[in-house]
């Protein structure tokens, strides 16, 4: 029976299930952490080390799209090169910032998360290129592994280094990575070169990485401000707010990340006829705006309770997953279907004026955590949406 569902899903389908069950073992992870920590200090401190893996892995949107843009026409190898050559100093000046905006962290332990960070930009890289290269569902199994190796991992740490807990969940964490670099370059399918593409320089496949980053960085500033805050706040707070992101992320990945990845191979040029379900949920711009007056009076009051901040947070973050959703799928289909420059750059101004607004409020209110929410996952999307969906007019695809 087992094998018989096998055969009748579709790559998605597969893919919803493997993400799936790597998403369960990562919240039995969270709870494990959790379990040894507590909402301590101490775990805070392990959470602003993760906060730096986290924010330079939302790079990873504009590494797949460079991938995207140049898959066919450079080498695997030139793609590595070049993307190195722009995720790595990227990666070390997104660690260097969190650590000073946090009042300083060990110089060992950041100099393993930066090279780990790093290393799981390159695992996003290739994850895009055997995707497309049509190796999508071994791709997609290699891309959970984290997740089935990090809890008896934790369980090790605790009963044979519990006095060096940070540093050794810091270190493992940053090792997974270099396995799956590994596991994805063995996956023997690769892309045939367009001959009739000219192979762009080194310097201009690595501008390609920049510009699609700076999409990204608003998004990291933003992070930074946010992670940092809920740091210097309270004990305990950047713990419950990391924990409740992870959710989201992990929700967004089997959701939303999955379904990408799926349609990477067949996706082309022509855009489909008529109105596709998500086309209404974009032109659904009243309840859109419902939707974001409803988060904005939840954060209108701040409570120093952690209870009571983490209801506030679930309900922020799930109207936000909202559009967010929306946002994403979009912004990639228009990415894939027509390489624009302008969308880009304007993509990266709302995330850069954003990231300014968020450090605004931490400059003139005192507990601005809520506001910050709203500002980055609610205002923020809401007002890149009506942008795409103007793109969208402009392809033809709503009428």
């Amino acid at each position: 029976m087992q094998l018989s569902f096998l055969k009748r899903s579709s790559p998605y389908q597969l893919a919803v299930l493997i993400a799936g069950s790597s998403m369960g073992l990562g919240l039995v992870r969270e709870l494990l952490v959790l379990g040894l920590l507590g909402f301590t200090k101490q775990n805070d401190t392990l959470q602003i080390y993760f906060s730096i893996f986290y924010t330079i892995s939302l790079t990873i949107d504009a590494l797949r799209l460079s991938c995207l843009n140049l898959a066919g026409t450079l080498s695997l190898r030139r793609l590595l090169l070049s993307a190195s050559l722009a995720t790595l100093p990227f990666a070390a000046s997104i660690g260097l910032m969190m650590s000073y905006a946090a009042g300083g962290l060990d110089p060992s332990l950041l100099g393993i998360t930066i090279l780990g960070a790093y290393l799981n930009l390159l695992v996003a890289l290739l994850v895009t290129y055997k995707q497309k290269a049509e190796a999508f569902l071994a791709a997609q199994l290699i891309n959970v592994l984290p997740n089935f190796i990090l809890i008896p991992g934790v369980v090790m740490i605790y009963y044979f280094s519990p006095r060096d807990l940070i540093a050794a969940l810091v270190t493992l964490t940053a090792f997974i990575p270099a396995v799956q670099v590994l596991l994805l370059l063995a996956l023997p399918k690769t892309l045939s070169l367009d001959s009739e593409k000219t192979p762009p320089s080194l310097v201009s496949s690595v501008f390609i990485f920049f510009y699609h980053f700076s999409s990204s960085l608003g998004e990291q500033l933003f992070q930074i401000i946010t992670r940092s805050t809920f740091y210097k706040f309270g004990t305990g707070y950047l713990s419950l707010f990391s924990m409740v992101v992870r959710v989201y992320a992990a929700l967004r990945f089997v959701l939303i990340d999955s379904y990408i990845g799926s349609r990477l191979a067949s996706w082309k040029k022509e855009l489909a006829e008529g109105q596709h379900p998500l086309l209404k949920l974009i032109n659904s711009a009243p309840f859109a705006l419902a939707a974001a007056l409803f988060a904005l009076t939840i954060c209108l009051k701040t409570y120093n309770n952690l209870s009571y901040s983490a209801v506030q947070i679930i309900a922020l973050l799930i109207v936000g997953f909202y559009f967010s959703t929306l946002v994403r799928i979009i912004y990639f289909k228009l990415n894939h279907l027509d390489k624009n420059i302008f969308l880009v750059l304007r993509f990266a101004s709302y995330e850069l004026g954003f990231a300014g607004l968020a450090f605004l409020l931490t400059q003139e209110f005192s507990q601005p955590i809520l506001a910050l929410l709203w500002v980055g996952y609610i205002a923020k999307p809401f007002l890149q949406l009506v942008f795409l969906r103007k793109s969208y007019e402009q392809l033809g695809v709503v009428e």
